[in-house]
Parts: C-alpha cells; structure tokens; sequence
C-alpha cells in the first residue's frame, strides 16, 4: 500500500509484533534516510540484531537473504534487515523472502527515485500489507516544518527576515538542509545569542576552503589541483561524498537553467530571476562567469557524469570518495581549456 511520507511513522506506530516490509524510495535521499533512522529509532530496542545488505549483492547471492530471514538469533529477541540500493532485478527473492517474515523481524528497503514503470514499486504499492513511501524533494512547506523544529531547538524565535530567507536558501534535499540547520543549531543553542539574518546569512555563505559550495567553484573554474586537495580534506573531516555530488548537480543544474534563459533574453539578470533560491549577491560574479564560459553542451554533460558518479557511489561503498573524485576531477580538468 501507498503510504504519504508525513502519515509515515504514525502508521508505522500502530504495528506491532508482525511488521510489515517497507520501501522508502525517491530523489530526496536525505528525507528516505531521515525516516528510517526515525523508523528505526521507534522499532529497536537492546536485544535489536542489524543486518544489512545491498541490492547488487542480492542479486549475486539471493539465498543470503532468504537464509537471514529464516535464521533465529540466540542473542536477539528483534531484528532489522536493511537492503539498500534495491532494484527490479530483486523483485523475484523479495517475493519469496516476504511470503513468511517471522514475528519481530522489520525489512526496510532503500531505493532511488523509481519510476511508474518500476516491478519494485508496483510490487509494494499493489500489495495490502507491505508499505511503500515516495520521499519527494523539499519544499517550501517542508522547509518551514524545518524552520519550525529549529526554532524549537533553540528556544528562540526568528524574525521573519531571518524565516524568509532560510526558507528561499534552504536545498530541495533533506540531508544538505539538515547540515545548515545543524550550524545554526550550534551558534545559538544554550546561549543568549539573538539570532539575526546577519550570522545566519554568514553561516549560509561561509567562504571556508572546504565548504561545499567552495568544491563547486574549484570544479566549475577548472582547478583540479584544489579540487583533490580540499576534497580529500573534507572526506578525512567525515563529508559525505554523496552530497558533495549532490551540492554539485544542483550548482550544474543551476547553470543550465540559466543558459537556457540566456538563449531567451539575452540578459544575465533576467536569466537568473527564475533561480530558487536565488543567486547570493557574493557569488553573482562566479557563477555569471560559469554561466558564459562554460558551453551548454558541456554542461550538460557534466550534470549526466554527476548522475552518473551518483549512482556509482550508491552500488560501490567501498570506492565512493575515489568516484566522487575522478567525477569532480574530470569536469575540473575539461573546464580548464574555458579558462586560459
């Protein structure tokens, strides 16, 4: 069945002893990761045993999965079975696995943003038991809830200059949204800090070297050599490679967009009108220079490598900062010749 992301949890309250399998799927990574840690949260106790496997290595092994199911632990009275990356060449062992799930047994199954056509997402949307939600890109309803829970946090109130522009600047994907909040979180938690647009604007904008949005300057400047250097500082600090990746398509997205636009008017200024958020004003410079010197055609394909080194990342764990880099690197390296 066909569950809203925000009736989520709720139902998943009401279960208990036999849980039904759920499949969290959509292009907000941040959101299907945020619900299942919440689901998780709610579901596990200390006797919780976490298994975890991954669509390609079921495809490999099914039996993996089937023997997991059927297996009773010694040690742990609950178990979870987290399958990550699923896809329609797991359809088969999923319906088999799911006909008997033992009492206390939850499997929650983390996909990408499966189209109407997917065997997966029918599979679990036609079915009266299992649980499928779609995680959608945030927007300006759910990034107020977000202004909500911070001001909660903090046990202030923000202006509403300070609401306005957070909910224009915040991204359409929870986990870089969350990574902003949780800055702001840090400045004015157990303090008598008065928040103001001025320090949140700053921590927005922070031109630290090893800020994402910096990576993206590096990238689209043609700077391989800082690049590799800031990258790898951040990926030692924890950075995940996938929202670097992530912070990367929406800045490539961006450009296109705008080059688009110029091809109608002519006119920078009116071309980027259409920007949510809009361009900040200290940034203006860089990425007009993005806009004109890179050609549209390779913007284009610089945004297919990133989905590309996206899903590369998701199917490989092992090699996610080496893809994130040979990615960012070769869009560095082609954009060099735009910038003699």
């Amino acid at each position: 069945m066909l569950i809203k992301e925000y009736q989520l949890i709720e139902a998943f309250k009401k279960q208990q002893k036999k849980y039904p399998p759920i499949l969290l799927y959509g292009p907000n990574e941040g959101l299907v990761r945020d619900n299942f840690i919440k689901i998780k949260n709610i579901f596990s106790s200390e006797n919780t045993e976490e298994i975890n496997f991954t669509g390609k290595s079921l495809i490999d092994k099914p039996e993996l999965l089937l023997d997991e199911i059927q297996t009773v632990s010694m040690f742990h009275s609950q178990k979870i079975i987290l399958i990550e990356h699923a896809s329609d060449k797991n359809i088969e062992v999923f319906e088999e696995a799911f006909s008997q799930i033992p009492d206390f047994t939850l499997i929650i199954i983390l996909a990408n943003n499966l189209g109407k056509t997917s065997k997966i997402r029918k599979f679990f949307e036609t079915s009266e038991i299992f649980i499928a939600t779609a995680n959608y890109e945030d927007d300006s309803r759910s990034n107020s809830q977000l202004i909500q829970d911070l001001e909660k946090n903090i046990k202030k109130v923000l202006d509403r200059e300070s609401k306005s522009y957070l909910s224009q600047n915040l991204s359409t994907d929870r986990m870089i949204s969350k990574n902003e909040i949780d800055k702001i979180v840090l400045l004015y938690l157990d303090n008598d800090l008065i928040p103001t647009l001025k320090n949140i604007k700053a921590i927005f904008n922070d031109s630290a070297d090893l800020g994402l949005n910096k990576i993206s300057q590096y990238v689209l400047s043609g700077l391989p050599n800082k690049v590799s250097i800031n990258l790898n500082k951040m990926f030692s600090e924890g950075t995940s490679p996938v929202a670097v990746i992530r912070t990367m398509l929406n800045y490539v997205n961006r450009i296109q967009t705008t080059q688009i636009e110029l091809k109608k008017t002519n006119n920078f200024d009116t071309a980027i009108k259409s920007l949510k958020p809009p361009v900040f004003w200290k940034d203006k410079d860089s990425f007009k220079t993005h806009c004109m010197k890179w050609p549209i055609n390779e913007t284009v394909y610089n945004f297919n490598l990133l989905v590309d080194a996206e899903l590369s990342c998701k199917s490989n764990y092992e090699l996610t900062n080496i893809l994130c880099e040979r990615a960012l690197i070769n869009i560095a390296a082609r954009g060099q010749q735009f910038f003699k």
